[in-house]
């Protein structure tokens, strides 16, 4: 990305930007480390938001950042360094705690715009996708937002056929509704495609896949209880081997679709260099 666009996504200079750039990046890890933030964490920030400004979506960017910061506060990173430098905060202070809620749909929206990559579009299967984020506990289909008429690709990327709506698939929010009996802090998932390339990939990436089928039943019920036979906390993805006019798909959870989202750009990014190999 070049210094002047920088520049018109921040709304500063272009010399603001290369003074920027001329900092010492460690520096900045290291107040942000002090602050109370993990190198991970730094570095998964950055990259989401420059995945999101890459694309010139600044009001996603901007849920994305306050979100985070937010999400941050309520789990109390901030504490120490506060007491730190402000010795009248009680020592049990902990009202920070109270800050969040997360958004649903926000959070939707976030992952929908990462996920219209084109290292995803390969992974579109001839069904189409669909995103789907479960609230916490829930309880019936209307506790799980989705994409209404799915994801399709248009214009060579992954596209959304309308906005997020709560109801709007009823079997991947079968499947979250099951998993959630089992391992409820997983609260999302995404449906691609699965062949041997894309399972080299998720291998070669060291994520935890699980097989099901070749099965020939193809209701919602019965898919998400071949699921749920094999699911557990920390599996990334199922295989579903497919059936008698059931396309092979892959399933990646986790706790929230950005987390999900990220996964699905992981996978294809490793699927273009076997397939290109």
């Amino acid at each position: 990305m070049s210094q002047n666009k920088i520049a018109t996504l921040l709304g500063v200079t272009q010399p603001a930007i290369k003074q920027y750039l001329d900092e010492n990046e460690e520096e900045h890890y290291k107040k942000l480390i002090k602050l109370g933030l993990e190198r991970e964490e730094i570095n998964n920030l950055v990259s989401d938001l420059v995945g999101l400004l890459s694309k010139n979506d600044v009001k996603n960017a901007m849920y994305y950042i306050t979100d985070a910061t937010l999400r941050y506060l309520s789990e109390l990173k901030f504490c120490k360094f506060h007491k730190e430098i402000d010795k009248h905060v009680p020592q049990d202070c902990d009202i920070c705690k109270y800050i969040y809620r997360q958004s649903e749909e926000e959070r939707m929206e976030i992952a929908l715009s990462m996920l219209q990559n084109e290292l995803v579009t390969p992974l579109i299967p001839e069904v189409l996708s669909n995103l789907a984020f479960a609230k916490k506990n829930p309880k019936s289909i209307r506790d799980v937002i989705a994409v209404e008429g799915r994801i399709t690709k248009i214009k060579g990327l992954p596209t959304p056929a309308s906005k997020p709506a709560w109801g709007a698939s009823k079997h991947l929010a079968t499947i979250l509704l099951k998993m959630s009996e089992k391992a409820p802090s997983i609260r999302s998932v995404i449906n691609i495609k699965y062949d041997n390339n894309v399972d080299k990939a998720v291998r070669s990436l060291g994520m935890k896949i699980a097989y099901v089928g070749p099965s020939d039943e193809n209701d919602d019920e019965s898919i998400a209880n071949l699921i749920y036979s094999v699911f557990s906390e920390d599996i990334d993805c199922v295989a579903h081997l497919g059936g008698k006019g059931i396309e092979p798909i892959l399933y990646v959870f986790g706790k929230d679709p950005v987390e999900v989202v990220k996964k699905v750009i992981e996978i294809g990014r490793k699927y273009r260099e076997i397939t290109k190999s």
